[in-house]
């Protein structure tokens, strides 16, 4: 057979089509390789920051809550006044914090309900006394025209520059700045010294965060030479009492340490209220399991609820809320969208981004963003605040606790941040690390659970 030249043409491009195909096969498969191993990382890979070893875990005891102690469990009375809490409270606030102003305190966020004149007339008078020299005078009008007129821009803003000119507190008058802002994004006096006072409060803010660290690093230390056994003690039955009684839950700390040690229940108190504290002690005990753990996901935080609530709401425990809810002037979002909003919340949780930043503020956005979202009928508050702390406790960090008597302040800052303006809520949440610091820090003597101490009831000593 004599081939032909086109014969040959044709073989030549038989044999460039086979390994074409030859060539894009292995192409594809390379691809889907790379297409699968990228997969695999992103799903399963690591935190991009190496956490310290939580060397503050222990601060959540294991097993049994039952400690031991130089001092015995005493039947439960009624106290008049609760002196654990009043001592704890004294100490703490006497501590000097960055940043922090007392004087928001009373501001509600409730509508208006003075009139235009009254208002006009109230902040006109406070301006008179301020220019006079009379700056107590000054504050009280300022005060009462920003409770009966929170929503005036005006109102806002001279009280700002009040608070700035004459108590030199440029972070609540930032505050202010921007609420003025929020209600009328073109004022120009609001404009101009938020301009001015954003950068400022920026710095100060740098500066609370490595007074923490300083501390923190301080702690640490001290941890490894002094005993710090009646602070724990302290501190955990102070930690749940505080947790359940910014919900409502009215007993003492000397009725839940009766309650938790013994079994028994505390005679006039409901069976919620014990419900929700042996709830909580079992979500501290898995948070203490979880500390060590790499990845937060659906499951977690659904075990954390559904042991705080399991005593409480069996049925509505560890579930996503299958109807709406307001949140007093909140609304979270449909409970439709929740199942993928949590996956998103799960997904930046465990981001490279969020455990970047500074443990403190990613664990005080990890507790905003997870309440925004209120995925639970009840029980969003203590779940979210029991995360903020599992990721402090996986840092390195003491877990933190909100006074009862911080409830206002709380509850304002969550407010602002829902009108857009994080920033306070996670400067909130620093001072209350800064707080707990104190507290271990100067707090090592003559502690008593029952308030009951031989040397004067003083809960933390300074040296």
């Amino acid at each position: 057979m004599i081939k032909t030249k086109n014969t040959y043409v044709t073989y030549e491009m038989n044999i460039l089509l086979i390994v074409i195909s030859v060539l894009l096969s292995v192409i594809c498969v390379l691809l889907a390789l790379l297409q699968h191993y990228y997969f695999i990382i992103k799903l399963y890979k690591k935190p991009s920051i190496k956490y310290d070893i939580p060397v503050f875990e222990d601060l959540i005891p294991s097993g049994k809550t039952k400690f031991d102690r130089d001092f015995p469990l005493q039947a439960v009375k009624d106290y008049d006044e609760d002196l654990v809490l009043y001592d704890l409270n004294s100490v703490l606030n006497s501590q000097p914090q960055l940043g922090q102003s007392d004087s928001l305190d009373f501001i509600k966020i409730d509508k208006a309900t003075g009139t235009d004149s009254e208002v006009y007339n109230t902040l006109q008078a406070a301006i008179t006394f301020k220019l006079s020299g009379k700056n107590h005078k000054a504050l009280k009008l300022f005060e009462h025209a920003a409770a009966i007129a929170p929503e005036n821009p005006d109102v806002l803003n001279k009280y700002g520059e009040f608070l700035e000119q004459q108590h030199q507190d440029v972070v609540s008058a930032d505050e202010l700045y921007f609420k003025a802002l929020t209600y009328s994004p073109d004022h120009k006096a609001a404009l101009i010294n938020r301009e001015r006072t954003a950068q400022v409060v920026e710095s100060l803010d740098y500066n609370l965060f490595k007074s923490i660290d300083a501390k923190n690093d301080y702690l640490k230390k001290r941890m490894k030479l002094d005993s710090f056994e009646a602070v724990k003690k302290q501190a955990y039955y102070l930690h749940i009492y505080h947790t359940v009684g910014i919900e409502g839950n009215t007993m003492t700390v000397e009725q839940l340490r009766y309650l938790l040690e013994t079994g028994q229940v505390v005679s006039g108190k409901s069976l919620v209220e014990h419900n929700e504290i042996l709830g909580l002690e079992k979500a501290m005990q898995y948070i203490k399991l979880l500390v060590r753990q790499d990845y937060i996901g659906i499951n977690e935080i659904l075990g954390i609820h559904r042991r705080v609530m399991g005593h409480v709401d069996p049925i509505a425990s560890g579930v996503f809320r299958n109807e709406n809810v307001f949140v007093s002037s909140h609304s979270p979002p449909f409970y439709e969208e929740v199942p993928s909003l949590m996956d998103s919340y799960v997904e930046w949780l465990n981001s490279e981004e969020a455990q970047s930043m500074h443990p403190v503020r990613y664990a005080a956005l990890a507790h905003y963003k997870l309440v925004d979202i209120h995925p639970f009928i009840d029980g969003n508050g203590r779940t979210s605040r029991l995360i903020m702390n599992l990721i402090l406790l996986k840092a390195g960090y003491p877990p933190v606790m909100v006074l009862k008597e911080q409830r206002e302040k709380y509850y304002d800052t969550l407010k602002t941040a829902n009108m857009g303006d994080v920033r306070p809520f996670v400067r909130f949440v620093a001072q209350c690390t800064l707080q707990i610091l104190n507290m271990y820090i100067y707090g090592t003597r003559f502690l008593s659970i029952e308030g009951e101490s031989q040397e004067g009831k003083q809960l933390v000593n300074y040296e």
